[in-house]
């Protein structure tokens, strides 16, 4: 565990709201390691002893959860109409969404406490596959799927190479490994396709399953495990290919 803020630490734990737990700590009511700590600004740090109230406080742990978010919702708070209205836990107000999609986009997206796996999930050195299924007005030509396969760009914005196939007649399928804010759209602008309806489908080794819009689940021990995994190998392949 990193470092994190005392009253931060006993309000992740279930002790209380932010005010709560720094009221109790400036009251004397908290010890770290035994020793009495009235800054609730004090750092935790992995290994130590919280007490509140006479009782141990076990460091809380990190939510990992994936939705099929439904179109019309967005994924900050900005609005009334917000993915996080769509969860019942008690934690709700901690979670941020990694990897956003736009209010008219569905699908997969990934909601987490934790920062540092966020940055890892939208860092483009991690390579991750974003897998889109777009429903377009047009047809897709061989040279639209070089022109993506070869990397496109605007202005100074370039666009790392893709893949684009016709799964259908209306029907795409693009598979892209960087995030860039409006990518999908851009992309398909770049191209001449008009898009309808874009949904996330897949993200790297996550899919939405049975999910139905607007539900959500937990990630399991082992799907965040194989994500970390790729992460990980697509870091080191990308380092040994720059290397060459």
């Amino acid at each position: 565990m990193v470092k994190i803020r005392l009253d931060r630490y006993l309000s992740n734990a279930g002790q209380g709201s932010r005010s709560q737990v720094r009221k109790l700590i400036k009251s004397g009511f908290v010890r770290v390691n035994g020793y009495i700590v009235k800054n609730a600004s004090f750092e935790v740090k992995e290994g130590d002893t919280v007490e509140c109230l006479e009782r141990v406080v076990e460091a809380p742990k990190h939510l990992y959860f994936i939705m099929n978010k439904p179109t019309g919702y967005v994924c900050d708070r900005t609005e009334d109409a917000t993915v996080f209205n769509l969860i019942d836990h008690s934690r709700v107000g901690q979670l941020h969404v990694a990897g956003r999609l736009d209010r008219d986009v569905e699908g997969l997206i990934i909601l987490t406490t934790d920062g540092q796996f966020t940055h890892m999930l939208i860092d483009p050195k991690s390579l991750l596959e974003r897998e889109y299924i777009v429903q377009v007005r047009g047809f897709l030509t061989e040279k639209m799927k070089r022109a993506v396969e070869h990397g496109l760009s605007v202005g100074k914005i370039q666009f790392a190479p893709a893949t684009i196939e016709q799964v259908q007649e209306g029907l795409v399928r693009l598979i892209l490994t960087e995030g860039k804010y409006h990518e999908v759209k851009r992309i398909l602008q770049l191209i001449g396709l008009e898009y309808e309806r874009i949904k996330r489908v897949r993200f790297a080794n996550l899919t939405l399953g049975d999910l139905a819009p607007g539900e959500w689940r937990y990630l399991t021990d082992a799907e965040i495990h194989q994500l970390l995994q790729i992460i990980t190998q697509n870091r080191r392949l990308r380092s040994r290919s720059k290397e060459l």
